[in-house]
């Protein structure tokens, strides 16, 4: 699976349409970094990849096609949401920014 690189997520926290971004780089060893200071580990099998943030139950899981990703995350505290990441060459129309006061990639407001 071509995961290892640099990517984009785009994340959306209930699902409502309002998606914030940041930068993610997955390493080979299976850890992961992402422009808004979080890190983690990763693993990807069968076309599924799956990301959890450090010190955290956050989780994200999705399907690999290509250059994108696209699945769910959850807080498993009740925080539930909608994801894709886009790998680096992939063509975005709009790189989103995360709308004021809403949460960021790990579910903290």
């Amino acid at each position: 699976m071509p995961i290892p690189g640099n990517w984009r997520l785009f994340y959306d926290w209930g699902c409502d349409g309002s998606y914030g971004s940041t930068t993610m780089t997955f390493n080979a060893d299976g850890t992961w970094t992402n422009g808004q200071g979080y890190k983690g580990t990763w693993a990807g099998v069968a076309g599924m990849v799956t990301f959890q943030f450090a010190n955290s139950t956050t989780t994200y899981s999705g399907v690999v096609a290509s250059l994108s990703v696209t699945g769910i995350q959850s807080t498993f505290t009740g925080l539930n949401g909608c994801f894709y990441l886009l790998g680096a060459g992939a063509p975005t129309a709009l790189l989103e920014q995360r709308p004021e006061g809403a949460r960021d990639s790990s579910g903290t407001a």
